[in-house]
């Protein structure tokens, strides 16, 4: 057998496994061999038995008659009997009485005391029995059983099986050689492409025929080769950059000045990019003495400019700062720790006692190699910045006009009373208080005059406030104030001093005297309410009660006067109102707004309408409930269902033209609407080009202040913006050009009789001029007929609604498309 036949790892697979499975068989047949030689020793017990019964019954009465003669014939008839080899009859005494088959009958063969399988095939089994009649023992009989009957069956046994291990043995052969060439079917590809790859040959790759653990062994190969080569590659570069170095280290002197030249100029543009910076830098080396600062540095704090610091350790820097205040003692202990620890970039802000803030930045410097080589500091002075942070939470939380708390932090403080309240089981009030005829002041001597009036109210009953007192101007001529830890004794006196402090009020205006009154409404907590809510909504309901007590007075929230019919009407509105908001009963109509030239559909305008819980089927308009929503400041959060409402259509229907929604001017005090107006667009994807906001006129020219912030914050959310119900208020163009908006809204007051009003034509005209010289479209409403329509085309009115063009409906015919 050639010594080479067996490195084949299928020849050594086959091989192993035939030599496992031949033990396996030899040891099955051996196994077999055992189980049929006691099989068949039990057959020849069986077989003894019979024989003995048979040799008693032939031989017990001749023997016991002692008829010698016939025994003889007897043992030669019995022999004839298959299977016996040979018969001695021995009397008691030993004598030999006759024998069949055996010549010399005193030779005999000991008997077995059992019976066991002969050590040579076909030999003898040599028996002896006693020979009874009656109990009575009368001779002794041996003789011999041939075991052919043995033999035989377990040499055919021998034989099967060794046969059917032979042809199992061949088969095993042929499938494992057959399974072993399919196993390693791939192993020579294997192994003529490793010997590629050691012949260099690195783009070799095999075909990965399965997932297996050949297929994987095939990819990490080819990942393998891969590798190799990139790092080959990897190598040549390195090899031809380091003979690159090797070339530039001969250049002659000349190149190598022209070098240096080019480095020192790199070296002036980076010290002028630094010079020019408003950030102060400073650098130091791995020692901790100074390497640079720049002319920032040396400003920031207060250093000479001609003082050289390069040298110097970073500690003692700060000690030739001319401004001794700006050196804390902290400051230079953290600067220490730093130089002392290596790793770690760290940021730290300064307190200057001069007012000032500086930041610090301080980040380790490292070469190519990863080497410490220094550190870096960045101080920038963010003291302005500070203080138009701190002016940002001043305005979101002040009232532009009078300086007072606005609604927004009103809450806050309302918030944290009742919170303080409950916590330590105080007590609380809150008053509310508005100035009465404060719109007829409004309307006829104009806005001017009472922003005036209103900041002197504010001034005045300022100086009656407490320090733990909180004075709030909730919008428009509503003023609050929140009393913590007040008893109703206390709340009572001061309400009487803020209406004998407004009534005393000397107020004189373009040379006529204003007489000033104010309604004031007191709620007690807990005695009178059990939360915000209901405090604020019955210090609103007091307020009334004063009025109608004939106003300059103030009132006591008092449950048997809130059962009055306007009152019960107003608190059962704002039942219905929350009722809607929280079971879903608000629901959107839209009008659709054309162009005049072309009558085409612009956009639609968003009109909220409530159903009627008491009256399925019905409709309750904005005008039933809107004004109590005001009151109560439920208008809030119906201007967030509308927004949200709307924007969520625009984004189910890509198509749908846009949509024009109204907001109350009570949401002016709400800074976080526009946040909250861009989150919803970008929650659903909607660009917000395709929302307008609209925004009353008066409520814009009461709180302009507010309005201006709030329209600023709108133009950033990128929606447009619509001025509604232009040309009611006073002074209209006057406050056109302080508002920055897109489009102007005629009010429907000048619109609905404009064929035969000669006045309202000329105000139209005037309104639609004036709009289109400042860049503003304008849009008139309550367009009834063709003539109104004509004319308000001639005037270059740029849009109109109306139900001459459209009805509000709920599913508009433009949103299918």
């Amino acid at each position: 057998m050639s010594p080479g036949l067996f490195v084949s790892l299928r020849a050594r697979l086959v091989l192993a496994s035939v030599l496992v499975e031949i033990i396996m068989l030899s040891m099955l047949v051996f196994n077999s061999l055992r189980l049929t030689n006691e099989a068949l020793l039990k057959q020849a017990e069986v077989r003894v038995a019979e024989l003995n019964v048979l040799f008693n019954a032939a031989l017990g009465p001749s023997l016991a008659e002692r008829d010698y003669g016939t025994l003889g014939d007897i043992l030669n008839s019995i022999r004839r009997e298959e299977g016996i080899t040979y018969l001695v009859l021995i009397d008691r005494n030993g004598k030999a009485l006759g024998s069949a088959g055996h010549p010399e009958p005193h030779s005999l063969p000991p008997a077995q005391a059992a019976l066991a399988m002969p050590r040579e095939a076909g030999a003898p089994f040599h028996l002896s029995i006693p020979i009874q009649l009656a109990g009575q023992k009368f001779g002794q009989l041996h003789y011999g059983l041939s075991s052919g009957f043995l033999s035989g069956p377990k040499a055919d046994l021998l034989k099967q099986s060794l046969l059917i291990a032979a042809v199992e043995v061949l088969l095993s052969i042929v499938l494992l050689a057959g399974l072993g060439l399919w196993l390693t079917r791939h192993m020579a590809e294997l192994s003529r492409a490793s010997r590629a790859v050691a012949d260099g040959q690195y783009d070799t790759r095999l075909p990965i025929h399965s997932q297996d653990e050949v297929g994987q062994l095939a990819d990490s190969f080819n990942r393998m080769t891969v590798a190799i080569r990139s790092r080959e590659q990897e190598q040549q570069q390195a090899e031809n950059g380091l003979r690159q170095a090797l070339e530039e280290l001969s250049l002659s002197d000349a190149t190598q000045r022209r070098y240096a030249q080019e480095a020192r100029q790199e070296r002036a543009r980076l010290v002028s990019l630094l010079s020019a910076m408003n950030l102060g830098i400073l650098f130091a080396g791995a020692d901790g003495r100074v390497l640079y600062p720049n002319p920032a540095f040396l400003r920031i704090w207060m250093i000479g400019q001609t003082d050289n610091l390069v040298g110097m350790l970073a500690t003692d820097v700060l000690a030739h700062s001319t401004n001794m205040l700006s050196r804390p003692d902290h400051f230079s202990r953290h600067v220490l720790a730093i130089l002392e620890t290596r790793e770690v970039s760290d940021s730290f802000e300064v307190q200057m006692t001069d007012g000032r803030v500086v930041t610090q930045l301080n980040y380790p410097v490292r070469d190519s190699e990863g080497g410490f080589i220094g550190h870096l500091w960045i101080y920038e002075d963010v003291t302005h910045e500070r203080q138009t942070a701190a002016q940002l939470v001043y305005l979101a939380e002040r009232d532009a006009l009078t300086g007072l708390y606005n609604r927004h932090r009103f809450q806050q403080e309302l918030q944290r009373m009742l919170t303080d309240a409950s916590r330590h089981g105080g007590e609380g009030a809150l008053l509310f208080f508005d100035l009465d005829e404060f719109k007829v002041i409004n309307d006829n001597f104009g806005h001017r005059a009472g922003d005036a009036l209103l900041i002197r109210v504010a001034s005045e009953v300022g100086t009656l406030v407490r320090r733990n007192e909180v004075l709030t101007r909730l919008g428009g001529d509503e003023f609050a104030l929140l009393m913590p830890t007040a008893m109703r004794d206390d709340a009572i006196k001061l309400a009487e001093r803020v209406v004998r402090a407004v009534a005393a009020i000397p107020f004189r205006f373009e040379g006529q005297n204003l007489r000033l009154t104010t309604s004031l409404g007191i709620a007690l907590y807990p005695s009178q309410a059990a939360d915000m809510e209901e405090l604020v909504a019955h210090a609103d309901a007091a307020m009334y009660q004063a009025k109608m007590a004939g106003k300059n007075t103030w009132r006591i929230y008092s449950p048997d006067q809130d059962k009055s019919r306007a009152m019960v009407e107003r608190l059962t509105w704002n039942d219905r109102i929350t009722q809607a908001l929280e079971q879903g009963l608000l629901e959107l109509h839209f009008q659709g707004i054309y162009h005049t030239g072309s009558g085409e559909l612009a956009h639609l305008e968003a009109l909220v309408r409530m159903a009627d819980a008491q009256q399925p089927g019905q409709l309750i308009m904005p005008g039933h409930f809107i004004p109590f929503a005001e009151r109560s400041g439920k208008v809030l959060d119906i201007d967030r269902w509308v927004v949200a409402e709307s924007i969520r259509l625009l984004g189910q229907h890509p198509a749908m033209p846009d949509i024009a929604v109204n907001i109350s001017g009570r949401s002016f005090d709400d800074p976080s609407l526009p946040r909250y107006i861009e989150e919803q667009l970008r929650q659903h994807g909607v660009k917000p080009r395709r929302l307008q906001v609209e925004l009353t006129e008066t409520s814009a020219v009461s709180d302009l202040a507010d309005a201006q912030r709030f329209i600023e914050a709108l133009r950033v959310t990128g929606c447009g913006i619509c001025l509604d119900d232009f040309g009611s208020g006073f002074s209209s163009f006057t406050y056109l050009k302080h508002l920055s908006v897109d489009t102007v809204k005629i009010d429907g007051l000048f619109v609905r009789n404009l064929p035969t009003d000669r006045n309202n034509q000329v105000f139209v005209k005037a309104i639609a001029d004036v709009a289109r010289g400042l860049g503003k479209r304008t849009v008139a409403e309550f367009v009834e007929d063709a003539a109104t329509l004509d004319m308000l085309r001639s005037f270059g009115v740029d849009m109109v609604q109306g139900y001459h063009l459209d009805k509000p409906r709920a599913n508009h015919p433009s949103m299918a498309t």
